[in-house]
């Protein structure tokens, strides 16, 4: 056992050591073996524990407990406690989730440059099967890392089995956490239906995805750390270049993507996301991101741009008579009456939308019409549209239809106007 834990950590340059105690086998036996290691590497320990009051009695035994070790150990103990439920509620978030977050801010208050906990091969495990089963990429596959940033974890090549016989052979004494025996939560299920069906196959199956899970994670920081290097390259005030962006092959070009969309947006895309993003740094075009923002290619340039602010606009049609005197500047935004057909409609556009501007002589879609003056796809589902009962006769920014256009023998006329009256001063 503390061969693995010497193998697992380099313990060199730490001069605190906050070991979190939960009370259970894994912490117990953590805090035992650091104590022994102290004088070897020079460092002083200190415990820490988080009641996360969930378990009513049970949370203030399992507390009581790790008091009385600490005591009887000589060992400085500072405790912290939360409303998790509260807490979950407040911010959203599933009891796991809300209990992990309060805890690592309460290891953060500690007086230690490195906390240690007692993630094992068997947490590991767990979490990878989880990962997968949720639809991680890599990152999720490499598991539980032994040490991120002040953060280690000494026993992660230990199982719970060899934590157990330590405990056992040094007759050390551990509260069990009874919430560990039922499968109400997603990782009890996993222990305790999945895991024993792995290791029928494979009784090693813990330490072998351990130290898959270790090599694939050296993959993934060297591809990092290129994609850091290619996103440095390629980035400007303009944004990021994509010339010949896919010849850096899947791996590196969806991580430059990423890295790229999380700086501007603050949050790194999903696989979908990503893969629109690909195809508009490859192919152009444009794509929705999340939080308001869209993605755009101008030439060789990737943007991504915020369209939080969508603007909102007011339209009047007017009728008005012919005075034969029609200014070129106004006549796009003029209908001939008598060549309506049916009933006018303002709307947004609509799949499958065209229209043949007057003086183009070619009919096009209005998403032709959109994608060439790079209307954003926020901006595209408010543009004011006219219409009568054979299609399209006007939008906004571009002008009327050849076929309604008003000529100097025109009696009457449909003037249009429109302004914004919210959210900009443009429709670009």
């Amino acid at each position: 056992m503390i061969r693995k834990v010497k193998e697992a950590i380099e313990l060199h340059g730490i001069n605190t050591l906050a070991v979190a105690v939960s009370g259970g086998a894994d912490s117990v036996a953590l805090l035992d073996i650091m104590l022994k290691l102290r004088d070897e590497y020079g460092f002083e320990v200190i415990a820490a524990h988080f009641n996360h009051k969930l378990r009513g009695e049970e949370s203030d035994r399992d507390q009581e407990f790790v008091k009385s070790l600490c005591n009887k150990q000589c060992v400085k103990l500072f405790c912290g406690e939360g409303d998790v439920l509260s807490f979950a509620k407040e911010r959203k978030l599933s009891t796991e989730l809300a209990a992990r977050k309060m805890r690592y801010d309460f290891f953060e208050t500690l007086p230690a440059n490195a906390v240690a906990t007692a993630h094992t091969a068997s947490d590991n495990l767990e979490t990878v099967i989880f990962n997968l089963v949720r639809g991680s990429g890599i990152g999720g596959i490499c598991g539980i890392p032994p040490r991120r940033g002040k953060y280690i974890r000494p026993l992660i090549f230990c199982t719970r089995e060899e934590i157990e016989k330590y405990c056992s052979e040094n007759k050390l004494q551990y509260v069990t956490d009874s919430t560990n025996l039922s499968d109400d939560y997603s990782r009890n299920k996993i222990r305790h239906n999945i895991v024993p069906l792995l290791k029928e196959l494979n009784p090693a199956v813990e330490n072998n995805v351990t130290n898959t899970s270790l090599l694939l994670s050296y993959d993934r920081d060297a591809l990092n750390n290129f994609a850091k290097s290619e996103y440095n390259r390629r980035i400007s005030k303009d944004g990021l270049s994509v010339k010949n962006i896919a010849d850096l092959g899947p791996a590196v070009c969806s991580r430059v993507l990423r890295l790229f969309c999380k700086k501007k947006t603050g949050v790194e895309p999903d696989y979908r996301h990503t893969q629109d993003l690909f195809n508009v740094a490859v192919n152009g075009g444009r794509c929705s991101l999340e939080n308001g923002f869209e993605a755009i290619r101008q030439k060789s340039i990737l943007k991504i741009i915020s369209f939080n602010n969508t603007p909102k606009f007011s339209v009047r049609i007017t009728k008005i008579k012919n005075d034969k005197k029609i200014n070129s500047l106004l006549s796009k935004n003029l209908i001939d009456c008598d060549k309506i057909v049916g009933e006018l409609k303002v709307r947004t556009r609509e799949p499958g939308d065209k229209i043949k501007l007057s003086g183009r002589g070619v009919t096009k879609t209005l998403k032709s019409l959109f994608n060439e003056k790079s209307i954003s796809l926020n901006n595209r589902k408010v543009l004011p549209v006219i219409s009568d009962d054979l299609g399209v006769v006007w939008v906004c920014n571009f002008g009327v239809a050849e076929r309604v256009a008003v000529q100097c023998d025109s009696e009457f006329i449909f003037k249009i106007s429109y302004e914004i009256i919210s959210g900009g001063n443009n429709t670009k």
